[in-house]
């Protein structure tokens, strides 16, 4: 009797057939589900962070509370994340998805009603945005371990790709279609509508198949939730590959997201760009992403040199925004954005590709938990800190300082991670 349960088990834990790897991920039924649930899912969160904004402006007034429900979110992300990836390897990914969407969908239900039928004071948003927020940790490094099982090794490149383009596709759509929703039906109806769509992606993680099971070494000596949380931290410390990628990725986004922001402010302040041109400016960032990731499914594993790529992407992202700095017109600064959107898309994708590929199963949650952790804040308090320098010497002088000291940083980890620069 055994024998059978065995072998059942064998192929559960297998992952992927030599079959379904064969198969572009666009016509791998599982990874294909399981995408379009966690993109519904972004797309509704959109509705969240816009209908919750609103209501703390409208019903207090107070950049004070705004900044305490960021605060809220940053605290939660950075204080559990590296836990969230913990319990992503030690527990069944396919039902910690499954709760945390749900837990979120009720949770968005039990706040819509709150907020906008009961006017619940505002400590009831900041208890129910951490819950929500801590169930959320839940998902990413769960659904990133996840389709990185699914589709197999062979596939890994294109669905990082795939899942880039989706995510970023449904944040731009999610916050142009939110703003109608809100100014049209009210903050109710947005709300109600990221309930829906976290029960939505619920269901599709329902329906998904091929979830293999997280293989654990069998020992007398069943590890403790804490040994293989620090497990983890010393695989990251022991794998030079690996802590070189936890480095340089949060530095990637703090540095781009800094650089946009500062854009932002010079298209106001000194282009006087009007609402078409600040308009384009917002679109060619995401489009200069999307045709990076574009270029890199398409050409799939015919990328060799993977890791010099990263740094092909890294280093002239510094000097082009130090270009951006000096240019005294919107229309001009159009093929540059959309041209660092395209490099910083080969840099940060890359990353994310050999994590994908390098990190064993058993151990990726934790990876992503904890650089999940990581990246929640380094952004934002780089942004603070920039956004400080800009009001006191202006955002054109701030932003060509950015750039350089971006171009240094490129350098000196191109020589210093090696691990990275050398991957093929």
């Amino acid at each position: 009797m055994q024998a059978p349960i065995q072998a059942a088990d064998a192929r559960r834990q297998a992952g992927p057939t030599a079959a379904a790897e064969a198969l572009p991920v666009w016509r791998n039924g599982s990874f294909m589900r399981l995408l379009t649930g966690y993109t519904v899912s972004v797309f509704g969160d959109s509705f969240n962070g816009i209908a919750i904004s609103l209501w703390v402006l409208q019903t207090t007034g107070s950049a004070q509370r705004m900044a305490a429900v960021q605060i809220c979110y940053l605290s939660v992300g950075f204080l559990f994340g590296s836990f969230a990836g913990t319990i992503a390897d030690r527990f069944d990914r396919r039902r910690l998805m499954l709760f945390s969407e749900l837990s979120r969908s009720a949770i968005a239900a039990i706040l819509a009603v709150s907020l906008f039928v009961l006017h619940a004071p505002f400590p009831t948003l900041l208890v129910l945005a951490s819950l929500s927020m801590f169930c959320s940790l839940l998902l990413s490094p769960a659904f990133h371990a996840s389709t990185t099982a699914i589709v197999g090794p062979a596939r890994v490149q294109q669905a990082a790709s795939a899942i880039h383009i989706a995510d970023n596709a449904a944040r731009i759509s999610g916050l142009a279609v939110a703003g109608i929703v809100v100014s049209a039906f009210g903050g109710l109806a947005a709300i109600l509508t990221t309930a829906a769509a976290f029960l939505f992606s619920a269901v599709c993680t329902l329906l998904t198949r091929g979830f293999p099971r997280v293989e654990r070494a069998t020992a007398e000596h069943k590890p403790s939730f804490l040994e293989d949380w620090r497990g983890g931290l010393a695989y990251m410390r022991r794998d030079a590959l690996i802590r070189s990628i936890v480095l340089l990725s949060p530095l990637l986004s703090a540095f781009f997201l800094s650089a946009i922001m500062l854009v932002q402010v010079i298209a106001v302040g000194k282009w006087r760009a009007n609402p078409i041109e600040f308009g384009l400016l917002e679109m060619c960032i995401p489009l200069g992403y999307l045709a990076g990731a574009g270029i890199i499914l398409g050409f799939g594993r015919r990328l060799g040199r993977r890791g010099r790529l990263v740094f092909a992407g890294l280093l002239p992202l510094g000097p082009l925004y130090a270009v951006v700095a000096f240019i005294s017109s919107p229309l001009l600064a159009l093929p540059l954005i959309l041209l660092g959107g395209l490099l910083f898309a080969f840099c940060s994708m890359m990353v994310q590709i050999i994590l994908k590929t390098e990190v064993r199963g058993e151990l990726q949650g934790r990876i992503y938990g904890t650089l999940g952790a990581i990246t929640s804040v380094a952004p934002t308090l780089s942004l603070a800190a920039v956004s400080m320098l800009a009001d006191r010497w202006g955002a054109g002088h701030v932003l060509a300082v950015l750039g350089m000291v971006l171009l240094v940083l490129g350098i000196v980890a191109a020589a210093l991670l090696k691990p990275i620069r050398t991957y093929r």
